[in-house]
Order: C-alpha cells, then sequence, then structure tokens
C-alpha cells in the first residue's frame, strides 16, 4: 500500500534543505511506528518519495510525499489517523495537512505536479513604483535561447506567458 501525504514547510524550517527534511520525516514515521517498507541489501533505506525539492529558504503550503506502507502491516495502517499521529513527531513548521491512499501504479510524485505557483510578496512599494522596478525586466530577450541539450525539453520564454 502507498500513502500519498500533504505537509505544509512555513516559518524557520523554510531554511532547512531538502535532505535534511526527508531525514526529519524518516525520523517522525519512526517515532510515530508507522511501519513503512525499507530497500533490501546491505544498508536498507525508507521506502519515501518526495515531489519536486523545494528550494532552500522558500516556504510551501502544498508539499507532497509517497510513503511505502509495509505489506505485512498494511491493514493495521489508518490513513484517517495518520496526520495525527505524525505531527507530534515532527518540528514546528512542518504540519501534515492530509494523508491518502494512492492506487498502485499511480504516476509518481515527479511526473504527478505538471504547475507550480508561487506567490512573491514585497512590501514597501506600491503597485506604481513596483511596475517602474518590474518593466525593464518584462522585455523579451532579443537573443534567441540556447538550442536544448539532447534529451531535454527546451526553455520556455516566460515573457510570452503573460
Amino acid at each position: 500500500m502507498k500513502v500519498r501525504i500533504r505537509f505544509s514547510k512555513l516559518g524557520k524550517i523554510r531554511f532547512t534543505s531538502h535532505r535534511d527534511v526527508a531525514r526529519i520525516w524518516e525520523r517522525a514515521l519512526r517515532r510515530a511506528a508507522v511501519p513503512v517498507a525499507y530497500t533490501e541489501g546491505f544498508s536498507p533505506h525508507p521506502k519515501l518519495s518526495f515531489g519536486l525539492a523545494l528550494s532552500t529558504g522558500h516556504e510551501s503550503l502544498g508539499e507532497y510525499l509517497d510513503v511505502d506502507i509495509a505489506a505485512a502491516a498494511a491493514a493495521d495502517v489508518d490513513i484517517e489517523e495518520l496526520p495525527a499521529r505524525l505531527d507530534p513527531g515532527l518540528p514546528i513548521g512542518l504540519d501534515v495537512q492530509a494523508a491518502a491512499e494512492i492506487e498502485p501504479g499511480s504516476t509518481s510524485l515527479q511526473q504527478a505536479v505538471t504547475s507550480c505557483v508561487w506567490r512573491i510578496g514585497v512590501t514597501g512599494l506600491g503597485p506604481s513604483e513596483l511596475a517602474v522596478y518590474a518593466r525593464p525586466q518584462a522585455t523579451p530577450s532579443t537573443e534567441p535561447p540556447a538550442p536544448p541539450l539532447p534529451g531535454r525539453t527546451p526553455p520556455i520564454d516566460l515573457h510570452y506567458c503573460a
């Protein structure tokens, strides 16, 4: 069984790197006694899959994590109570918002994310003053974009998306 968890990352915890957040989740799952499936081999690791890595220093209201539950104990896991079990083991700023079982064979988090919404707050400037600063950056480049690397998607010029 696979469980998808949505969580927020707000406040001082935003300065924690993606890898450190992964370690925090490993500890929180262990503290909550969630029967996570582990990889096999010499040094087993919990089977966790994160969505797109959030840059260090940014807050988020919707981060996602997929957790593989051990097959032998899957029937013992109550998805409804999972957020309440996990929250006490997480630091201030990481809060579980929801948990849901996902179907076997469903798309990975990397494939499922098709867009992101960013909100940028600016204090001390009104809309007209801000437009003066933003206008020089909003002109399209006269140079053509560099050709994409083999097997990569070509870059998108966001000037034409507005």
